[in-house]
């Protein structure tokens, strides 16, 4: 419908997002629940950034929500529904047929499938009212997760076709045009002015969104915005003269909680350093006390130059390069062996030539022979004159010449190398040995220390004992020549000594500063800031708490803009002078009075806002607070029923309609001229009408009659204990006296065809049922035939103008029906009779028999009576 089209554009291009799907709500139910408030509370606040848990993603209105723009001539004509699976209990191989032209009647007591039916049908059509939901078998557990879903045929332009629906899929554009009545299709409400204005189907969708929706959470939201605590009371002592103070005292939902975090989160630094300050500035002669201080320094910095000297001689460092130098020294020392080898292998020396002891008294030869002996000679001396160093006897050639041979070993390169690396070694080793390794902890500097940092006291000591440990293991390598790895110097207090000092210069500086006026304020800026920060550390997990509440109060105020109504209010305004016209009015008017509510007259009223020209269609009612105060609830479902087909006709629409139970809530009087317009209606269109009132169908098929409108009359009953199977005709205490007959005679028919000559318990019961039923077509044909339809059961009228018709009663037809009913009544069950008689029951012969009796017996009074009416 082109208003609601017109709500669909509005909200697309001004609502936002979870404005549109509670638009689609208000669309889609007749009252929104509690769960759906709830929804759109979270909703809005997710759009404010304030996200629940868990997030809801709004569905806003679509054009899938509502009818389709179909035109007129290509209006569809519905066929049947079938195939219906995982709709509640229905059975998917029933098949439920409609009339394309006329009226369909598909009348179902209590609990007999109707409403599935129905219900399809509304969510299939895009009814307004589709907050029924439709579930699959509630006895098959299996059936859970299935999706309900069915095949309608229909045709458009005379062609034949099938659309196929399910639940959660957009229903087909053409089911669309098939309008469906439910009770919220138009409303009469009291408006500001106390007027009964009249709602066009659609409008109170706007109307709501203002009225209701936007209210109902602007309460909820103000209930919140109650509660947020934001009272900064509790923390003004931090307030000053200080980055914290400052903090504090703009607190508010745009402050940095970064800042905060920052602010209240004191490194070990900052806090030793607030501890110093307080010690500086509590100080009574902090000169003399830097003074004092300072010598501390001195002395622990002497002991840690100490130290270092100690740890020079054995670290890494001092390990690595007496390994090397030993390493160097032994392959010196086997070089020269092996050139000691060489010299041994030209003839027979004393072992142990050209080693250590030989090369020692070789060498004081040479000093006697140059120092003493022979000293302006070279060395070695061996000429004619010349006498051996040690045995003094006079070189023969051969010792001439072993000795010149000897001079060239010892003067050899690898003998000199070795000998020069054996000196460096044992050079490195006793700089170790006669090293003093002690860090001269003395009494005086053990308390004084202890009393700066206790825990160094212990470490330094441990630490001189492994440096004393580290010479003696590097010593025993060198003797050793097997280096395997000296252990580590652990848990060295060099650099925490040194820290120490850093500490103690740090505070005598402030020590100096405190005794400096000038420099002593800026000392307790200092400290003060510190002092600030360590008070809001404190209290960092409440102010963060704060600021939470703040934000989110700031938040909240944020969502009060999504719920102002002005603009809202104003666009229904708008819309419904564009929907409230003269043709309404008199559509409305003449439906009210076919409906039997002329009594309601409507009245058009016009007024000027803001230069346009406003309308608003009003019900001629008298003053009240509440609807319900004038109009009972029948007289609001017939505006309702009335306002339904009064849009249809404006909007020339030409498609089928369904009603599902129409009169609910309606009186007698009220059910025949709903009837009556229904059926009339039913000259232009499909009408299809789903009824378990009984009273209502009555005066269905009397109007049907009266207008000549084809029909199709169907009910639904349960099979194979399933609800929904679709039955031709009425049931049985529906049916005319004719279909009656018809039925009868195929039963008989049946029943002859197999009745055995003695029939059992179960056959005998079959026959006392049909005996039944025609004991209740004897009576309707009494009520139809007899008194020609004068008075009928439901109906609370009667028939004077068939009154005419009756004619008299002949004793042989009063004879034979009472015969008849007599027979009828000794044969069914009604009574218990005596166990003595063992009374069998009629064959199906004198069932046919009986049968034909009473079609005698109406032929011969219809004779009459078409007699009667020739002869007047």
């Amino acid at each position: 419908m082109s208003l609601l089209n017109d709500i669909l554009f509005w909200s697309e291009a001004e609502l936002t997002a979870w404005q549109r799907d509670a638009v689609r709500r208000l669309l889609q139910k007749e009252q929104l629940e509690e769960n759906d408030f709830d929804e759109l509370y979270a909703m809005m606040k997710d759009s404010h950034g304030l996200i629940d848990s868990p997030k809801i993603q709004p569905i806003p209105l679509a054009a899938e929500h509502l009818p389709a723009q179909i035109a007129s001539t290509d209006h569809v004509i519905l066929s049947a529904i079938r195939e219906l699976k995982n709709v509640n209990r229905l059975p998917p191989t029933e098949l439920l047929s409609f009339s394309p032209d006329g009226i369909t009647i598909i009348y179902g007591g209590n609990a007999s499938g109707k409403s599935g039916y129905s219900r399809v049908l509304k969510r299939a059509c895009r009814a307004r009212d589709r907050s029924e939901s439709i579930h699959p078998n509630a006895f098959d557990p299996a059936a859970s997760t299935r999706t309900p879903e069915a095949i309608f045929d229909v045709v458009i332009k005379k062609e034949a076709s099938s659309l196929k629906w399910e639940r959660d899929e957009v229903p087909p554009d053409e089911l669309s045009t098939i309008a469906v009545f439910d009770s919220r299709c138009a409303r009469a409400y009291l408006d500001s002015e106390q007027e009964a204005a009249y709602l066009p189907y659609g409008l109170d969708i706007v109307e709501n969104l203002a009225q209701i929706v936007m209210p109902t959470l602007a309460k909820r939201l103000n209930g919140e915005l109650d509660t947020i605590n934001t009272d900064t009371a509790a923390f003004i002592d931090l307030i000053g003269d200080t980055a914290v103070g400052r903090v504090i005292a703009s607190l508010g939902p745009k402050t940095d909680v970064e800042i905060v975090k920052t602010l209240a989160t004191l490194t070990n630094s900052e806090k030793d350093r607030l501890a110093e300050l307080s010690k500086a500035l509590s100080e009574s002669d902090p000169q003399a006390k830097a003074k004092a201080l300072r010598l501390s320094i001195l002395r622990i910095n002497a002991l840690v130059s100490r130290i270092n000297s100690a740890v020079a001689l054995v670290d890494d460092k001092a390990e690595d390069s007496l390994r090397a130098c030993d390493s160097k020294a032994c392959a010196a020392t086997k070089a020269r062996n092996i050139a000691a080898e060489k010299l041994r292998s030209g003839e027979s020396l004393l072992p142990g030539t050209g080693e250590d002891a030989w090369r020692v008294l070789f060498e004081a030869a040479r000093r006697f022979s140059t120092q003493i002996a022979y000293p302006d000679r070279t060395f070695p001396y061996v000429n004619d004159d010349a006498k051996c160093m040690l045995c003094q006897q006079p070189f023969t050639k051969d010792g001439a010449a072993r000795m010149l041979r000897f001079e060239e070993f010892v003067t050899d390169d690898a003998t000199k190398y070795a000998e020069k690396q054996q000196a460096q070694r044992e050079s490195e080793l006793n700089k170790i040995r006669k090293a003093n390794l002690t860090f001269g902890m003395d009494p005086a500097l053990t308390e004084e220390i202890k009393i700066l940092d206790s825990s160094l006291i212990e470490r330094t000591q441990a630490f001189e004992s492994m440096v004393e440990t580290k010479r003696s293991l590097l010593l025993a390598a060198a003797d050793t020549h097997e280096w395997k790895g000296a252990p580590l110097l652990e848990r060295d207090p060099r650099e925490q000594l040194l820290t120490l000092s850093s500490k103690i210069d740090a505070e005598a500086t402030d020590l100096d500063k405190a005794s400096s006026e000038t420099e002593r304020k800026a000392l307790d800026a200092e400290m003060v800031e510190l002092q600030a920060r360590t008070n809001l550390a404190l209290r960092k997990t409440a102010i963060l708490d704060l600021l939470k509440r703040m934000q989110m109060k700031e938040a909240l105020t944020q969502c009060k803009g999504d719920l102002k109504t002005k603009a809202i209010s104003d666009k229904a305004r708008e819309l419904a002078s564009k929907a409230v016209t003269s043709a309404l009015k008199k559509a409305l008017d003449d439906e009210f009075q076919e409906i039997g509510v002329g009594h309601i007259k409507t009245k058009l009223t016009e007024r000027v806002s803001q230069g346009k020209m406003m309308h608003k269609l009003v019900l001629d009612l008298p003053v009240a607070k509440t609807l319900d105060e004038i109009l009972s609830e029948g007289e609001q479902r017939a505006i309702a029923l009335g306002s339904f087909l009064a849009e249809l006709h404006i909007v020339q629409h030409k498609g089928g309609i369904v009603f599902d139970d129409p009169v609910s809530s309606l009186d007698h009087h009220w059910r025949r001229n709903v009837a009556r317009r229904l059926v009339k209606e039913a000259k232009e269109r499909q009408v299809i009408v789903f009824t378990h009132d009984t009273v209502f169908l009555g005066d269905l098929r009397d109007q049907l009659e009266y207008q000549s409108i084809p029909y199709l009359i169907g009910h639904l009953e349960w099979n194979d204990d399933c609800p929904g199977h679709v039955c031709e005709g009425l049931p049985w205490e529906h049916k005319s006296y004719k279909d009656r007959i018809d039925k009868h005679e195929k039963a008989q028919r049946e029943l002859a065809r197999k009745w055995p000559i003695y029939p059992n318990e179960k056959e005998r019961a079959r026959m006392r049922h049909e005996y039944d039923h025609l004991r209740a077509t004897i009576e309707r044909t009494i009520q139809d035939v007899v008194f020609n339809g004068v008075v009928q059961r439901y109906r609370d009228w009667i028939r004077v103008d068939q009154l005419e018709g009756v004619v008299g009663f002949t004793h042989d037809e009063y004879k034979e029906i009472a015969r008849l009913h007599k027979v009828c009544c000794g044969v069914v069950d009604a009574h218990d009779p005596a166990s003595g008689k063992s009374a069998s029951v009629p064959d199906a012969k004198q069932l046919g028999e009986d049968i034909e009796s009473l079609k005698s017996v109406i032929e011969a009074i219809k004779r009459r009576r078409k007699a009667t009416e020739i002869s007047k």
